[in-house]
C-alpha cells in the first residue's frame, strides 16, 4: 500500500481537524523523512507542508489551529506519571542537564506546565541507585547528515539550551547555533546540504589510505608535529598537492584515538614558560655561502662515551653541507667536516660557531686564515645566537627516536645520514613564505657555491693533518715503515688519513672505520709508534666469511717493517806477484859467475 493510500485510509477515521494537519507532518518530525518527499507523496505543497511542520516544531499542537483545550497548560499538583518516568529517562541520558531545561522540555514535549523546584524535589525524592549507560547517537555517528541536523533543531525547540545539546550530541556551541539558526531562517530548506564542497575539503582528504600513509609516518617519526609530518607526506607525493596542516592534525588525532598511533610528544622544557623577549640573530646570512654556522651536539650514550652530531649548515637556505655522528668531539672532525664541505660546495665569507676550546684552536684558525676564512663566535650563554641550534630542534623530532633505538655507532652513524637527507628534501618553515615556490633547503640552494678553491690548495692546507693511502688486498694500508688495518672490504680503494694531537683515524666517505693511538714527531714528520686499535663495524665489512676465525688478541692489527742495516763489505787489498824471486835471482846470479 502507497503512503497516498494508507492516508486515505486514515481520514476515514479522523474525528478532529488537528489529527489531518497533524498525520501530515508525522513523518517528518517523526521519522525525518524529507519536506519534498512527504509532499509528493500526499499530492500537496511542498511550502504548505514545510511552513505546517514549521509551525508544529516551534509551537507544538498550538502551530496546527486553535482548538486545543483551554486547560492543556494549567500546571498540576502532581506530576504525571509520564511525566515522571521521562524526567528520570533524561537524568539517565544527560546528567548534567538543568531542572529549568527540563521544565521546557516537559512542557514542550507533554503541554505540562511545572516549576523547577517541583522537578528538583521529585528527582531528589527519586534517585538513581544504578546509572544506566543510555547514551545519544552523537552528531557524527549518524549515517544522514538531514538526520543529524534535524536531531540538533529537534532537541533545541523541545527545550534543550545550546551547551546542552553540544554536550550530549559532541559537538561544537557554535556548530549548534548555526543549525538552529538556518532552520529558523529557512524552514527545513536550511536543513538540507546544500553546499559544494571543494576537491581540497577535509572530508574529501581525510581518506583510508591517506590515514595509512600518515599512521606509518607518525610511527616512523613518532616525536614529529603536524607541519613535519605534512612536509614528509609531500616528499612521497611530489605530484599531488598536500592537505592543509589541520587536516594532517586531524588525521594524526584519529590516528591516536583508533589506531593507538604515539601520542603528541613534548620535552622536558615545555614546563618552563618561554622567554617572551625578541631575540635577533646577530650574524644574519644574507646571500648564499654568506655565512656557515658549525657545532656539536650530543645525542646518546654507547658504552658510557657519548656519540655526537657535528653539522656544518649554510645558513641562507638552511642546508645542511656536511654532517657526520662522531664518537669525539675535537678538532680532527671539525677539519673532516670542513674539508669535505669545502671540496663540495667551495669557501664561504665566515663561519660562526659557540666558544668551545676546539674552535680555538691554532691549526683550525690558520687554515680559515689561510683560506681567508673569518671565524666568528656567538656570545657565551647565548646559544640561539648559531641558527644551528634551530636545526638541531628538528633533528630532536625526527631523528633522536632513532639515535636511542640503534644498537651501534655505526647504525647511528647510517641514521645520521639518512637525516641530513631528509632535513634537505623537506620543507624548512623558514622559506614558508617564499614567493618562487621553493621550499626546501636543497631548492633553495639549488646547487649555488661559494668562492672556488683549488683542490690541490686544499690538498696542501690539509695535508698536514690529512693525507690518502689505497687499501691493500688485505685491508691494510702503509704508512712509512707501518701496515695498519683499515678495512679489507674497502681493498684497492681510496681512504683518508688524519693524524692529529696522538690519535691516527683512518676513514672513508667521512665515515670513522678505525682509530689508533700513535707518536708521531712533527719536525722529522715520522711516524715512531702505533697502538690502541680501535675498529667500527661499516656498511664497508667484507661479506667473505673468514677461513679461521682469530680472537682479538690473535688478530694483529699493526704491522711494523724490521729495519735491516746492510752489513758493509770488507775491502780486499790486490797483491800483486813478482815475477822473479830475489832470493832466486841471488842464487842465479851466484851461479851464473861461477860457471
Amino acid at each position: 500500500m502507497s503512503a497516498s493510500e494508507e492516508f486515505d485510509q486514515l481520514q476515514i477515521h479522523f474525528t478532529d481537524p488537528l489529527q489531518h494537519e497533524y498525520e501530515v507532518i508525522r513523518p517528518i518530525v517523526l521519522f525525518s523523512q524529507r519536506v519534498t518527499e512527504r509532499a509528493q507523496e500526499l499530492g500537496l505543497d511542498r511550502t504548505q507542508v514545510g511552513e505546517q511542520a514549521r509551525r508544529f516544531v516551534e509551537q507544538g499542537m498550538e502551530g496546527l489551529g486553535d482548538q486545543r483545550r483551554d486547560n492543556a497548560g494549567r500546571p498540576s499538583q502532581a506530576l504525571p506519571i509520564s511525566v515522571q518516568a521521562y524526567l528520570l529517562s533524561l537524568r539517565r541520558r544527560y546528567p548534567p542537564l538543568h531542572y529549568r531545561e527540563m521544565v521546557r522540555i516537559v512542557y514542550h514535549k507533554f503541554g505540562c506546565q511545572t516549576h523547577h523546584h517541583a522537578v528538583k524535589s521529585f528527582l531528589d525524592q527519586n534517585p538513581l541507585e544504578v546509572t544506566l549507560d543510555l547514551p545519544l547517537t552523537h552528531f557524527h555517528q549518524f549515517q544522514d547528515a538531514y538526520r543529524a541536523r534535524w536531531a540538533v533543531v529537534r532537541m533545541y525547540f523541545e527545550g534543550w539550551n545550546y551547551n546542552s545539546i553540544a554536550g550530549a550530541l559532541h559537538l561544537s556551541e557554535r556548530h549548534v547555533r548555526r543549525l538552529v539558526q538556518a532552520f529558523t531562517e529557512d524552514g527545513f530548506e536550511g536543513l538540507e546540504d546544500h553546499r559544494t564542497r571543494p576537491p581540497d575539503h577535509p572530508a574529501n582528504q581525510l581518506t583510508l589510505a591517506f590515514e595509512e600513509e600518515v599512521l606509518e609516518l607518525q610511527q616512523e617519526y613518532p616525536r614529529a608535529g603536524r607541519f613535519r609530518i605534512r612536509g614528509l607526506w609531500k616528499k612521497q607525493h611530489p605530484e599531488q598537492e598536500p592537505p592543509s596542516e589541520r587536516t594532517v592534525g586531524r588525521a594524526l588525532a584519529h590516528n591516536r584515538q583508533e589506531h593507538d598511533a604515539p601520542g603528541p610528544w613534548s620535552s622536558k622544557r615545555d614546563d618552563t614558560p618561554a622567554d617572551p623577549t625578541v631575540k635577533e640573530i646577530p650574524f644574519p646570512p644574507k646571500y648564499p655561502h654568506h655565512r656557515w654556522f658549525i657545532d656539536f651536539r650530543h645525542l646518546v650514550q654507547r658504552d658510557g662515551h657519548w656519540v655526537y652530531s657535528l653539522c656544518l649548515l649554510e645558513g641562507f637556505s638552511r642546508q645542511i653541507l656536511a654532517g657526520m655522528a662522531t664518537p669525539y668531539s675535537d678538532l680532527t672532525a671539525v677539519l673532516q667536516l670542513l674539508h669535505a664541505a669545502m671540496s663540495e660546495y667551495g669557501l664561504p665569507e665566515e663561519i660562526i660557531s659557540d666558544n668551545a676550546q676546539v674552535f680555538y684552536a691554532q691549526d683550525y684558525r690558520d687554515i680559515l686564515q689561510a683560506l681567508q676564512v673569518q671565524p666568528q663566535h656567538i656570545a657565551k650563554g647565548r646559544p640561539w645566537q648559531n641558527l644551528i641550534e634551530g636545526q638541531f630542534k628538528i633533528q630532536l623530532r625526527l631523528a633522536d627516536f632513532k639515535f636511542e633505538h640503534a644498537a651501534s655507532v655505526s647504525e647511528i652513524q647510517t641514521l645520521h645520514d639518512e637525516f641530513v637527507q631528509t632535513f634537505n628534501t623537506t620543507q624548512h618553515g623558514a622559506h614558508q613564505d617564499r614567493q618562487d615556490g621553493c621550499e626546501t633547503p636543497a631548492q633553495v640552494l639549488a646547487g649555488a657555491r661559494g668562492r672556488l678553491s683549488e683542490q690541490e690548495r686544499l690538498r696542501r692546507l690539509f695535508q698536514q693533518v690529512r693525507f690518502t693511502r689505497t687499501v691493500n688486498r688485505y685491508g691494510l694500508v702503509r704508512i712509512q715503515r707501518f701496515f695498519i688495518y683499515a678495512e679489507r672490504g674497502l681493498a684497492r680503494q681510496r681512504v683518508a688519513i688524519w693524524i692529529y694531537e696522538g690519535h691516527l683515524r683512518i676513514e672513508h666517505q667521512q665515515l670513522l672505520l678505525a682509530q689508533y693511538q700513535c707518536r708521531y714527531h712533527e719536525r722529522d714528520q715520522e711516524l715512531q709508534d702505533v697502538s690502541a686499535p680501535t675498529l667500527y663495524a661499516t656498511a664497508f665489512r667484507s661479506p667473505q666469511l673468514e677461513l679461521f676465525e682469530l680472537t682479538e688478541a690473535q688478530w694483529t692489527k699493526v704491522y711494523q717493517r724490521v729495519l735491516r742495516q746492510r752489513e758493509k763489505r770488507a775491502s780486499r787489498v790486490s797483491t800483486q806477484l813478482r815475477l822473479f824471486d830475489p832470493a832466486l835471482v841471488s842464487l842465479l846470479g851466484l851461479f851464473l859467475g861461477t860457471g
